[in-house]
């Protein structure tokens, strides 16, 4: 089991007028999808989860017009798992 405790959470939305209501849901979402892909990456880091103790990742470019929130939050969650992958030892 993967204790996993997140300090700080920041999205920066820009241009987000009228969809502020999707924001919780898929920043919700986007932990879930995280936690289930980060549990693989730990297994790959052979469970050494002190590599991971601090996270940061890129920006990730959506277009809430045309983004539904699954869609929204896998991206937001890939992002975030591309930055731990890159904390592994090869």
């Amino acid at each position: 089991m993967l204790d996993l405790k997140i300090d700080r959470l920041i999205l920066t939305i820009a241009n987000g007028t009228g969809h502020e209501h999707r924001v919780g849901p898929i920043a919700e979402r986007a932990v879930a999808l995280f936690a289930e892909g980060s549990l693989k990456l730990l297994e790959r880091g052979e469970g050494r989860s002190d590599i991971f103790e601090s996270l940061g990742g890129g920006s990730v470019d959506l277009n809430l017009n045309s983004t539904g929130n699954e869609q929204a939050a896998r991206a937001i969650a890939d992002g975030w798992l591309q930055a731990m992958a890159l904390k592994l030892p090869r």
